[in-house]
């Protein structure tokens, strides 16, 4: 379950730079504000420039037990999507609202509550893209030839939703099941928010007191259709719901439960013909490296190369028989800091690693490590 923490909301220099109507706008759900006077803040405040914004600064950065959900809820999402970066898509898809809303000297910020508090939705999108890159654990599946593939509609993911409702309710995961969706060049990605099986929890009050609560924690599943190899990376935790996901996608977006079957796309093979197969560059990717490397000897023992040149460890143990079943490779994209590892488990059919970057794809295909097409595989991306 994850824990609640502060967020820069709760640093004077960010509310000072915030124009007091934004301010007064954030706090203005009546739970807010009673929640505030319980601290000792009652709105509306005179914000002019002497305004000391520490004491709400404080406020914000210790919630307590009695802190109402929404606002934190509100100030997580407002944190996450009030930055150039997320204005200048709300300018290029919302143009209508944006030039309705903004005014003289607003900052990202200041949009941002506004869109919260005038186009919830809209906030909620920039939230759903922002998810998208998130890591997760996917397993790859391949449409059948003989299928065309359904646009996307509103009536589509209603039909998912109901499909996946009544399997949740099932399942001791009650009946709530929202799909939201996302597409572009690439393909379509889709956010799936289910509850999953009840949690108890010892909780302690600010009084001292103590008790046990069950709580049902939100889960946040991410499929993906790319439409050049018509692959769906559908995440979710344990082999059942993966395969509901299967069947309602398929039935919503192929006219059957039987659309999906899983693909065998990934392979180690290319590491035995030496380092040449880290070579190939394309685009932003500049550099490889294989990190560290397990090799399965005919005598079924199997060993674990980590040092500084893998490929010479490899080399030491080469033998008739001998295959390597793991590797870790980490990939260098221009303009992205940290790199990009994954580890690949063909025989487990299991790729670990930052998943839905293209260009990433693009590189598993040119060395080899994938291939476009093929039947059945598992892909984890975690």
């Amino acid at each position: 379950m994850a824990a609640v923490r502060p967020t820069c909301f709760c640093r004077p220099d960010i509310l000072r730079k915030m124009k007091p109507a934004s301010v007064l706008s954030l706090f203005e759900p009546a739970s807010h504000r009673k929640y505030l006077a319980s601290r000792g803040i009652f709105l509306p405040l005179n914000l002019d420039e002497s305004f000391d914004f520490v004491p709400l600064g404080l406020i914000l950065a210790n919630h307590r037990s009695d802190t109402p959900p929404q606002l934190v809820e509100e100030l997580e999402l407002l944190a996450l999507i009030a930055n150039s970066q997320s204005a200048f898509h709300f300018e290029e898809e919302c143009q209508e609202i944006v030039k309705r809303l903004i005014e003289h000297g607003d900052t990202s910020v200041d949009l941002a509550v506004k869109i919260l508090r005038n186009a919830p939705q809209i906030a909620w999108k920039e939230f759903d893209r922002r998810a998208l890159k998130c890591q997760r654990s996917f397993t790859s599946f391949i449409v059948a030839l003989r299928l065309s593939d359904l646009p996307l509609s509103e009536d589509r993911l209603r039909s998912a939703e109901g499909i996946l409702s009544p399997w949740f309710d099932n399942n001791a995961r009650t009946g709530t099941c929202r799909v939201r969706a996302q597409e572009d060049a690439a393909g379509i990605s889709f956010i799936v928010r289910h509850g999953d099986l009840l949690n108890r929890v010892g909780v302690i009050a600010d009084d001292g007191t103590t008790e046990s609560k069950l709580l049902r924690p939100e889960r946040l599943d991410l499929i993906h259709f790319r439409k050049d190899t018509r692959e769906w990376l559908i995440s979710g935790v344990g082999d059942r719901i993966k395969d509901e996901y299967r069947k309602a996608f398929g039935l919503s977006f192929h006219g059957t439960a039987n659309a999906l079957s899983p693909s065998r796309r990934y392979s180690l093979e290319p590491l035995l013909k030496g380092k040449s197969c880290l070579e190939y560059r394309t685009g932003p990717i500049s550099f490889a490296e294989l990190k560290s490397v397990t090799v399965e000897m005919p005598s079924s023992q199997q060993f674990v190369i980590k040092r500084a040149d893998v490929f010479a460890g490899l080399e030491e143990l080469r033998c008739p028989g001998m295959r390597p079943i793991e590797a870790t490779i980490a990939l260098k994209i221009v303009g992205r800091r940290p790199q990009v590892k994954m580890t690949i488990r063909p025989e487990q059919n299991t790729i670990t690693g930052t998943s839905n970057i293209p260009v990433v794809e693009k590189w598993l295909l040119a060395t080899g490590f994938s291939t476009s097409n093929g039947p059945a595989a598992l892909l984890d991306i975690a």
